[in-house]
């Protein structure tokens, strides 16, 4: 897909609309991870803790919903996550989140990432579907600690609900990966525009009509382990996908490319199921929603 640069002037939706969550994670003198603090305003709605086998010991699944039915024009979304010393927390979506058509202004979507020392957080959401004439500007920041883990991603589809060829006006994204000094480590921005998303050009989109991606921050295993171990597992049909390690050593990341929506999902499920592999041992299973 096309990588453009898209400037701060054309991102700001309308600030009537604006919604915050925040989710902060602990853990107990057992070694358990419990919710310890959440504030959670209209769409949002927060599931109750879950265990999953072959997660890590005392690691909750946490599911976030949205109340609305999706985005809509001029809303300003802020999501929050953080994970205190030691804790381990896995939190997704309940669903894909659809951004509905906009006549004149955008929706916007931010999500801060917190991982502090010895801690293990994993921010998968389903994908956002993009309806014909949709405009969000998403972002992700995340802040860890040396001695955290912190894997996340994105993924977007696109979708005409009467069934024709109704394309999105545009998609921004800039994911921005600090420590927690504040150092820039990595940095990942582009912009996707339906009009020429819709040309189907070579070495812009060709047939691929999904995309996703997945980051892993962590030292606990070199870059160069991952990256391989990610590569092994995106070798299947339907996907065009590359690995490749952080800026300054970071972890590792991987972007896919897919035909259609099932193709991206068991792409992306299967990079993080070897991540998760690789960090703890064990692989996660199969999410049911």
């Amino acid at each position: 897909m096309n990588v453009l640069d898209a400037g701060p002037a054309a991102l700001a939706p309308s600030q009537t609309q604006a919604a915050h969550a925040q989710l902060e994670f602990a853990r107990d003198a057992n070694g358990a991870t419990y919710l310890h603090r959440q504030r959670v305003g209209y769409p949002y709605h927060v599931g109750r803790s879950l265990k999953m086998t072959g997660d890590p010991t005392g690691m909750p699944t946490v599911y976030l919903q949205s109340c609305s039915g999706g985005i809509f024009e001029g809303d300003s979304l802020r999501l929050r996550i953080a994970a205190g010393e030691g804790a381990a927390a896995h939190v997704a979506t309940a669903a894909s989140t659809v951004v509905h058509s906009m006549t004149s202004q955008a929706a916007s979507q931010q999500v801060e990432l917190h991982a502090q020392s010895g801690s293990f957080l994993e921010y998968l959401p389903d994908p956002v579907i993009l309806f014909p004439c949709a405009r969000l500007a998403c972002g992700v920041r995340v802040s860890v600690h040396p001695a955290a883990t912190v894997i996340f991603g994105d993924a977007v589809l696109l979708h005409d609900p009467k069934g024709g060829n109704g394309r999105f006006d545009w998609l921004h994204s800039d994911t921005v990966i600090e420590d927690e000094a504040g150092k820039l480590l990595a940095r990942d921005r582009f912009r996707i525009e339906g009009a020429q998303l819709a040309r189907g050009l070579a070495g812009i989109s060709g047939i691929w009509k999904a995309q996703g991606s997945l980051f892993v921050v962590t030292a606990a295993k070199p870059p160069a382990e991952l990256v391989a171990a990610m590569r092994a597992a995106l070798v299947s049909a339907g996907v065009y996908a590359g690995a490749t390690i952080l800026p300054n050593q970071s972890g590792a990341w991987a972007r896919i490319l897919a035909t259609d929506a099932a193709a991206l999902k068991a792409a992306l499920f299967s990079a993080w199921a070897v991540v998760r592999q690789t960090l703890t041992g064990a692989a996660p299973i199969p999410r049911r929603k």
